[in-house]
């Protein structure tokens, strides 16, 4: 139990103060964990006897999981798998993400720092990346923070629909399954604070918006936040989905990534109130990047084939490669209700992101933008679904050529990186064009 019953719960000391604070919060096992390329936790749960050997010696895992498509098939072609035959890296413990969890009593849990046997980073994984991204923006001299507002659908145990119709922001729809929100939030408020919760557009749908925090912090909390959340819903007999496009005739799930810089003393760097749409140039030159790259960067933001489904027009997705100010209908939408709180909300993203690799590269595409002084072009207005203006690629294949060719994404996000992403993704891409859909099955095969 935390004191006072407050949550979130961190461990905020020493090394040498670990062990009693573990002890004094009833821990039993901590739950040491990071994630394959598809953004699922793997990790294991050590023993409150065992933690102090593995704070100093790190966890010992297959870099299999490096090698893995969705359905936990081993990839071949990888540098994780056959060719290091099979071997391991280990996980070192990262003290200052340790947390007290809520929905399964007498655990801790905590993320990682990948590592070799000789002590070298293992270059490609998604948290280290990150790592290396957040670095370059303290280089530049700014603090990146973001914000993800995350959607997602409560289902039954058949990842069934629960509700009908649509009911945006309904308190009505809301009170009907409000016994499972609670116990949903009361589960992720182990994870940071939570600012506000609504029922979304989609039948049981719902979207929950996180306290903006730095970048690094951030993605652990939301990585966390998504794994917790599938663990709770679990144990009241309900199912989560954060699948981007999961219904047909449905609202997909999304996931909005806001962000901001900060300087040396704490200043917002986007914000220029003197200035037009009170916007800064460095903050126009971050979208810029964020535009220039895009292209390149869509195998990211969309990771698999669901996530193109989305990308459809009235879709509350954005399919228009431009920026705007306060216009849902942008791949970039500037937000500055106050100066303190201008950002750039990201909206092409769907709920099934990567977060580490969302975030990476989303960061890394603006503070290229920044350093090159990239221009976004006019700020746009209107629907821009109905205007004639560059389009997000809507086509896994294409998105994936541009990845793999890309000589940037080589050198920001990493040749080691963009070869095995590339190696799991194509692997991942291959299988789908080899399936036939059953709806695609249904309409074609009496007729033709």
């Amino acid at each position: 139990m935390s004191a006072g019953g407050e949550w979130p719960v961190f461990f905020t000391g020493g090394e040498g103060d670990v062990m009693a604070w573990l002890r004094g919060h009833g821990v039993e096992r901590i739950r040491v964990e990071h994630t394959d390329f598809n953004g699922i936790s793997r990790g294991k749960a050590v023993s409150l006897a065992q933690f102090e050997h593995v704070m100093h010696h790190g966890l010992a895992f297959a870099a299999t999981i490096l090698a893995v498509d969705i359905k936990a098939n081993v990839v071949p072609g990888t540098d994780y798998a056959e060719s290091i035959g099979y071997g391991d890296y280990l996980l070192k413990p990262d003290l200052s993400t340790l947390r007290l969890l809520r929905h399964e009593g007498g655990a801790a849990q905590c993320a990682g720092t990948l590592v070799w046997p000789d002590g070298s980073l293992v270059e490609s994984c998604p948290r280290n990346i990150l790592a290396r991204i957040a670095g370059r923006a303290a280089d530049m001299g700014f603090t990146a923070h973001a914000a993800p507002e995350f959607e997602f659908y409560l289902l039954n145990e058949a990842y069934e629909l629960l509700d009908a119709g649509v009911q945006c922001y309904s308190m009505h729809k809301r009170t009907m399954f409000l016994a499972e929100e609670l116990a949903l939030l009361e589960a992720a408020s182990a994870h940071g604070q939570l600012e506000n919760s609504h029922y979304e557009y989609g039948p049981g749908q719902y979207e929950v918006t996180m306290r903006y925090q730095e970048v690094r912090r951030m993605a652990d909390d939301g990585h966390f936040f998504r794994a917790t959340l599938k663990e709770a819903a679990m144990n009241i007999d309900r199912r989560i989905s954060f699948m981007a496009k999961p219904f047909d005739g449905e609202t997909g799930n999304s996931c909005h990534i806001h962000m901001s810089l900060t300087d040396s003393d704490g200043k917002n760097v986007f914000a220029a109130p003197d200035e037009p749409q009170h916007i800064s140039d460095t903050c126009r030159h971050f979208i810029g990047g964020v535009l220039a790259h895009m292209p390149e960067l869509t195998a990211v933001f969309f990771p698999n084939s669901n996530s193109y489904r989305r990308l459809v027009p009235a879709n509350f997705a954005p399919i228009s490669l431009v920026w705007a100010v306060d216009n849902r209908t942008a791949a970039v939408r500037v937000l500055n209700e106050t100066p303190e709180g201008t950002r750039a909300e990201l909206r092409v993203c769907g709920g099934d992101i990567h977060v580490y690799l969302a975030f990476a590269a989303y960061l890394a595409a603006g503070l290229d933008g920044i350093a090159n002084k990239t221009d976004p072009g006019a700020v746009s207005a209107g629907d821009l679904d109905e205007q004639d203006v560059p389009r997000i690629p809507d086509d896994w294949g294409a998105a994936l050529d541009a990845f793999e060719s890309s000589a940037w994404v080589n050198e920001a996000l990493g040749d080691e990186f963009q070869r095995n992403y590339s190696v799991i993704k194509r692997y991942e891409y291959d299988a789908f064009r080899r399936t036939v859909p059953e709806t695609e099955r249904k309409d074609y095969i009496e007729f033709l």
